[in-house]
């Protein structure tokens, strides 16, 4: 794997839930636009006529920077968009800091003419009536919610209304080392499929030497798992009728003290210390020495582990849940990225087109070629194919590709579209490393989390 595969999948992973946010962590609001620069309401059209199809135009696009290689790919979509639709050429804007680069066109009047937008970011330009309604083109193309993985589409929605066309998904399930079950005496073909089984096996797994450090470990919890945990527990972040903070949901509340539990088992400190070896897409790294059992990431991990672990008999399973049942997969949390039209677009017509070929008709093909997930639920047999092409049929990932695809096709949760998203996923992660440092308990932390959350959604939507 290259430093630009590990870049992008870190980057994506960092930033999914949490979103890029315009709003500060202390509320501020987005940059105003410019003066005499037009605004207009939520939903409204272009302030600019569309330009008539059948002229030869170049279509603006504002995305993050994923690398040198995935940017490439993204352009070979639009190469390959434009050689059918040769009066529509594409400029690609690949930014390190799209959001404030997004705030800044706004600003001027000078938007791009599609964007990758982020639910956060997402959140506050609806309120602002910066981004169009999206609700046609999928009738257009003669879609429904149903046609779309639900958590990208839902996350996409504000009042009910779409105003971002579900772009890439990433579909996150249970990687386990069939070596290390077998050497603990644990059968290699059934990963647990329940939390309480997954930390059985995981003290099994556990091994320290004499002065107490962590030689070998089943499961390792990070804080980014406590959002997953708490929907599969049954917990919820909001309470959209009433516009309430929900940190402190009793199953939020539960999760967090089994992460806390567990960790203690493990002691923190030792743990922090196994956690300073090479990471998952390093040499060296524990999985790839059998020192660890399980990662929870995506497909794309055969770079890796076929780089740093050729050797090593690997699985792939689904999330557990409290009681291992398929039903309960609906409670699975999916993170990605969409594609919007910014009010003011000059080619609004033009980019829709692009959105819909690249997102919506060509999304298997785009998911492969880009290693992102696609949201068009029909099409995932197809990228199925797409990827095993990818990386051969002897690769060790291809019979687990259905899960992953299993995983985004039942999946309903997303975290909450909220301007203030970010802190929310900061605030989390503070009470986090509080919590499982036996600094703080569940309770009253999370608590604080709402009380705090709620202090600045209610800022946010008072400006």
């Amino acid at each position: 794997m290259t430093t630009h595969d590990v870049t992008r999948r870190r980057f994506l992973q960092l930033s999914a839930l949490s979103g890029a946010s315009l709003l500060a962590a202390c509320g501020s609001t987005p940059t105003a636009p410019a003066p005499g620069a037009p605004t207009a309401a939520a939903g409204s059209g272009p302030t600019t006529a569309p330009v008539a199809s059948t002229e030869a135009v170049t279509v603006g696009l504002l995305n993050e920077n994923w690398g040198e290689i995935y940017n490439g790919l993204m352009m070979a979509i639009s190469d390959q968009f434009t050689t059918e639709n040769p009066n529509i050429a594409i400029e690609w804007n690949f930014d390190q800091d799209n959001v404030t680069k997004l705030t800044t066109l706004l600003a001027a009047n000078t938007p791009p003419d599609a964007t990758i937008i982020r639910p956060g970011t997402l959140a506050t330009l609806t309120r602002r009536g910066a981004i169009q309604e999206m609700d046609s083109l999928v009738q257009d193309a003669g879609l429904t919610r149903d046609a779309f993985v639900k958590p990208l589409y839902d996350g996409n929605l504000v009042d009910g209304k779409l105003y971002a066309i579900p772009g890439g998904a990433d579909y996150i399930c249970m990687i386990y080392s069939k070596d290390v079950f077998r050497a603990v005496g644990l059968d290699p073909e059934k990963p647990p499929t329940t939390i309480d089984e997954l930390l059985g096996y995981s003290r099994q797994m556990l091994k320290k030497d004499a002065a107490g450090d962590i030689q070998q470990v089943g499961y390792i919890p990070i804080a980014g798992h406590l959002v997953n945990w708490s929907y599969i527990m049954g917990g919820k972040f909001y309470d959209e009728a009433g516009g309430k903070i929900t940190a402190n949901d009793p199953a939020n509340i539960a999760a967090l003290e089994m992460m806390a539990n567990y960790v203690k088992e493990l002691d923190v400190n030792k743990l922090a210390a196994f956690n300073a070896r090479p990471g998952f897409y390093e040499a060296g790294n524990p999985f790839s020495t059998k020192q660890s059992a399980f990662s929870f990431d995506g497909f794309w991990v055969y770079e890796a582990l076929d780089q740093h672990a050729p050797d090593i008999d690997y699985g792939v399973a689904y999330w557990p849940t409290m009681k291992g049942t398929e039903a309960e997969r609906a409670n699975y949390a999916i993170s990605g990225w969409s594609y919007t039209i910014p009010t003011g677009s000059k080619y609004t017509e033009q980019a829709a087109k692009f959105i819909k070929y690249a997102f919506i008709d060509k999304c298997a093909e785009m998911g492969y070629k880009t290693l992102n997930g696609p949201c068009v639920i029909s099409q995932l047999p197809a990228w199925e194919q797409g990827v095993k092409d990818k990386m051969g049929a002897d690769n060790r990932m291809v019979n687990y590709l259905k899960v992953f695809t299993g995983t985004g096709a039942v999946a309903t949760k997303y975290f909450p579209v909220l301007p203030v998203q970010s802190f929310y996923n900061d605030e989390l992660g503070r009470v986090y490393d509080l919590v499982v440092r036996g600094e703080m308990n569940a309770q009253t932390a999370l608590d604080e989390v709402t009380t705090n959350v709620q202090a600045e959604l209610d800022k946010a939507l008072s400006a």
